[in-house]
């Protein structure tokens, strides 16, 4: 079966979608169509991929037919633009996060079982080669009870971000690779968040989950770094993983405690520096990866990897930390209460 692809979107992460579509096999897939309404970037898309142009997606939609729909558009219009996809029975790739809201996110979620349709939320780090790595090896028990996952999202401030702040555009990534790796959900979150550059919303995160295994999450997310880091540690009682999501890299520290015998050391032991082995990853394409995935779902009928309801989970702890954050916030302007004693 040959899937009919089309994307919404023709910006920096568009074009992404678009040139990784173009390297599928053309038995496989058949780009159909690209839609953006800022003509400069329909023309460069259209000249640099050869594909048919749309200013309205309504229109591209109609003419094209695809199967599947790639919405790589501002988070402010997902709900609109999925929606109107899903209700006409078109498998969609909506990238993340899935929605502003939770009400929007649970409307897809049952638009899509009602149409049964494919709804897949684009956490494309789910993807990663080296993430995929440390899962099979969680999967094995390899690291044995995990204690602590540690995530660093740093960077430069981006120019393309207007309509969120860092934890609903960054820190979505980490969220989602987190409630993976440990195999369980978010019970409790405190956070803190800073504006220093962004005018509307935050630019900084500092955040603490607790997971319902007893695992705890660290998230550094910001746009205030002036070097891109995106490193992710998960440590066990046999080590720790170290993740680099850009090279693909993954570093396991190897716990080398033995039992002693020996009382005057017994109090101290529990962890000893190991060996450190760089781990074998056969490195890829993650958006290729997720494409086939999502390619699968549809010709094999079955759940993307990452479903509507993942992308649901995710954006309920978003809510959660930015909750807490705003909470810290008022309770930081409250007056002191003076009290005699």
């Amino acid at each position: 079966m040959r899937v009919r692809i089309a994307v919404i979107g023709a910006g920096s992460m568009g074009m992404n979608h678009l040139r990784v579509l173009k390297d599928f096999d053309e038995e496989q897939v058949q780009l159909v169509g690209v839609a953006e309404t800022h003509e400069p970037r329909l023309k460069r898309a259209v000249s640099r991929f050869h594909v048919a142009g749309y200013a309205d997606y309504h229109r591209m939609v109609e003419e094209t037919q695809p199967d599947l729909v790639a919405v790589v558009v501002p988070t402010c219009l997902h709900f609109e633009i999925t929606s109107y996809l899903l209700d006409r029975g078109i498998n969609v790739l909506v990238e993340k996060p899935i929605t502003d809201t939770i009400e929007e996110a649970l409307a897809l979620i049952q638009l899509a079982r009602i149409h049964e349709t494919k709804l897949a939320v684009g956490h494309v780090e789910r993807f990663n080669p080296a993430v995929i790595e440390v899962k099979r090896r969680l999967v094995a028990d390899e690291l044995g009870r995990m204690f602590h996952l540690l995530a660093r999202r740093i960077g430069p401030f981006p120019p393309r971000i207007r309509d969120v702040g860092v934890t609903l555009d960054l820190a979505t990534h980490d969220i989602d690779i987190m409630r993976y790796l440990a195999d369980a959900e978010v019970e409790h979150v405190y956070a803190e968040t800073q504006h220093r550059v962004h005018n509307t919303y935050e630019d900084l995160l500092l955040g603490v989950l607790r997971f319902s295994n007893h695992a705890i999450g660290i998230l550094d997310v910001n746009w205030l770094t002036p070097t891109k880091v995106r490193e992710l540690s998960i440590t066990g009682e046999k080590g720790m993983y170290l993740v680099n999501y850009l090279t693909q890299e993954v570093y396991f520290y190897e716990n080398d405690y033995t039992p002693t015998t020996w009382d005057t050391l017994r109090t101290f032991t529990g962890v000893s520096e190991g060996t450190m082995t760089r781990l074998k990853v056969q490195k890829a394409e993650p958006l290729q990866l997720e494409y086939e995935d999502v390619i699968t779902a549809i010709v094999d009928d079955r759940l993307p990897t990452v479903s509507g309801e993942d992308g649901l989970a995710v954006l309920r702890v978003v809510q959660q930390l930015v909750g807490s954050a705003q909470r810290g916030e008022r309770d930081k302007q409250q007056p002191s209460v003076a009290v005699e004693v």
